[in-house]
């Protein structure tokens, strides 16, 4: 049955690892009566950490969805992974809830990460509640932390809830609204709920406060909008402020009608997202996938969010982004590990389709000439690669398709084969990220890699302009084989690739052999001759050559042709190039002096720095080779509180000692 949007609260909880994040998740199912008892992530009793790898690593580390009754109300809950490393997660739900619940360690205070998921809800314009844990350490100071709070995200924050106590004696919370102070607190209450309506800022003008109703009223538009920042305090553990949170949520907390409404574009291509989607449940359905979880038992299960219509069970709807059509075979709704069927699901409702393999995270979904386009979900872009084979040739087969399944589901972690170096190559946001990857692919799919670290693909250039020449002649009794070739090398500029120039007069090479002497010598370069790497950035001018009636033919001129071509490349001066990437680095202020002089260690050259509150963002350009492996580096810097992403630049000589090394190295293989 279509749940009332009145009566439905969309959260998706966020935090830091070790935040409490989940253990509140476990208060709101013990107090709702979900769970008979209060779970607990560090002894394994969590109802949110099911799987195998969480279980063992006693953290989160992808979504799960609950739903808890509260007061006539059902909360949906969005519990995410707190380590940075899992995070794709936590940015797909921003899209299916209607408010981001930010928990903060008072020890910790705001992390890096913390700030960053804050600007990303912020970006996607997601209503944000703060709830403050573990007030029962000693030496907080609760008033330097609120100041922080403040600091770091706005005078909107505001707190509804504090401690009685802080340390040992932390026993209750009490309400500030009823408190002292309380008046000061309603004067900035009033004065940031009116910014949420125009209507309401002129009847705030002329009266100087608002009333309880307007309060009531517009309170949960004004934490949608973000005009409003509620903080709480509430400890998971021990269930202290729970019951009060939870009363605040079921009773002030959004429901899908008062979310500033969805934009949406017309078109696939199109930026312009214009279109508003209104929370109308017998309007045409629209909905958008923000999960995917394939198991070789269950098979792919996709998790969406209705944003307008109702979705029956027996539908037949229209994959908006390959305009495939689909028809649906139920719906589920999920609670945790646990499913149950259900037969509809309205706006603001998540639910999960089984079985449908044409659907992918970010996809909508909507009836027969009603498809509308949602702005697409922005990801980190990974830090570490890896290259990867079976353990047995046994899986030579299934590691494909089986890194593939993962791949869907998180858009962080990205599989593809190089070209060049004909390795397979994974990529993730950090070494432990692959790892619980390569524990997914072993307990899933009875799949065992090997992994090193993956060859970088540098390119071979001259730098000086030669002649090269070949005679190639070959008589073994019948008819022979001959040509001879000579041609011009001459270097092009970096990225312009490779140029032949026909300069031949006279006839001394015919016609039909000239296009064999620039198949040979592209031959040549496609393989390399310094340490088997591509030739790029030269051009080659064929201007003499010879014949034979009878002992020329194509296979003469093309081994001809890239004789000639090793002949000039050798005394061209020849040099490696090796690619270099535009790198981005986010870390907080206080790291930024470790950083620029660790650079300097990644042959890295400083490109420009900027301030954005208390973190910096230095960009460099940085060696391929040295920016795979410098995730390891930022991390042990910050202990965790950076990130970077990179993109290709251009590619660059490489210093002579180390190219004699990797010469040196590419003998072996290349004989």
């Amino acid at each position: 049955m279509v749940q009332s949007m009145e009566n439905l609260r969309t959260l998706t909880f966020v935090g830091h690892g070790g935040s409490g994040k989940t253990a509140l998740v476990d208060a709101f199912a013990f107090l709702s009566k979900v769970s008979s008892r209060l779970g607990n992530p560090n002894d394994g009793t969590s109802i949110s950490d099911t799987e195998p790898e969480e279980k063992e690593r006693h953290h989160t580390l992808s979504s799960h969805i609950f739903h808890f009754p509260w007061k006539g109300k059902t909360l949906q809950v969005i519990d995410n992974p707190g380590h940075s490393d899992f995070m794709a997660d936590t940015l797909a739900s921003f899209r299916a809830a209607d408010a981001a619940l930010f928990v903060v360690d008072a020890p910790t205070g705001v992390t890096f990460n913390t700030r960053q998921l804050w600007k990303r809800a912020k970006r996607v314009g997601l209503g944000k509640i703060l709830v403050l844990t573990r007030c029962d350490a000693d030496n907080i100071d609760l008033n330097a932390l609120i100041s922080d709070l403040q600091e770091n995200f706005g005078d909107q924050v505001l707190p509804l809830t504090l401690p009685n106590e802080t340390g040992s004696g932390f026993s209750s919370v009490v309400s500030v609204l009823r408190g002292e102070g309380a008046a000061d607190l309603r004067a900035s209450l009033d004065e940031h709920v009116a910014e949420a309506d125009d209507a309401l800022m002129e009847k705030y003008f002329e009266d100087g406060e608002i009333s309880d109703e307007d309060l009531k009223k517009f309170l949960p538009v004004a934490i949608a909008k973000g005009t409003v920042v509620p903080l709480f305090v509430a400890s998971g553990t021990s269930a202290i402020g729970v019951q009060e949170l939870l009363d605040f949520i079921a009773e002030d907390g959004p429901n899908p009608s008062q979310v500033p409404h969805r934009r949406v574009a017309k078109t696939k291509d199109s930026k312009d997202y214009d279109c508003e989607v209104l929370a109308d449940p017998k309007g045409e359905l629209l909905a958008l996938v923000f999960k995917i979880v394939s198991d070789p038992f269950v098979g792919k299960m996709s998790y969406l969010r209705v944003f307008r219509g109702t979705l029956r069970g027996d539908s037949t709807l229209t994959i908006c982004d390959t305009g495939k059509e689909i028809k649906l075979n139920g719906l589920l709704r999920i609670q945790g590990k646990e499913s149950e069927a259900v037969d509809s699901a309205g706006p603001g409702e998540i639910v999960a389709l089984a079985k449908i393999e044409d659907l992918e995270l970010g996809n909508s979904i909507a009836d027969e000439g009603h498809c509308y386009f949602f702005r697409p979900l922005d990801f980190p872009s990974p830090m570490v690669t890896l290259a990867v084979e079976p353990k047995s040739r046994s899986d030579e087969q299934k590691i494909g398709p089986s890194l593939e399944k993962l791949a869907d589901e998180d858009p962080t972690f990205k599989v593809h084969r190089d070209p060049e170096t004909g390795e397979t190559l994974v990529e993730g946001l950090s070494q432990l990220h692959l790892d619980v990857m390569f524990q997914k692919l072993k307990r899933r799919y009875k799949v065992e890699v090997e992994t090193h670290r993956p060859k970088v693909p540098y390119r071979e250039t001259i730098q000086a302009e030669v002649e090269g020449h070949h005679r190639h002649k070959k008589q073994s009794g019948g008819r022979g084989q001959f040509a001879e070739v000579f041609i011009r090398v001459r270097p092009l500029d970096r990225g312009e690739g490779y140029s032949f120039q026909d300069k031949i007069f006279g006839g001394s090479i015919p016609r039909q052999f000239i296009p064999e002497v620039d198949k040979g010598i592209q031959s040549v370069m496609e393989k390399g001759i310094l340490a088997g790497y591509k030739v790029v950035d030269c051009e080659v001018e064929l201007y003499d050559g010879k014949f034979h009636d009878v002992d020329s033919d194509a296979l003469s001129f093309q081994l001809a042709g890239g004789k000639a071509f090793i002949d000039g490349f050798k005394k061209a001066k020849p040099i490696l190039l090796e690619p270099m990437m535009n790198v981005e680095i986010h870390v907080p202020s206080r790291f930024t002096g470790d950083i620029t002089s660790n650079l300097s260690n990644q042959r890295a050259r400083m490109t420009g720095m900027d301030t954005e509150g208390d973190d910096q963002i230095i960009r460099c350009t940085m060696p391929l080779k040295e920016a795979r492996g410098y995730q390891a580096q930022l991390r042990s810097i910050t202990a965790g509180e950076g990130s970077f992403s990179m993109t290709f630049s251009h590619f660059d000589p490489v210093p002579s000692n180390l190219a004699q090394e990797i010469i040196a190295q590419s003998k072996p293989e290349n004989g």
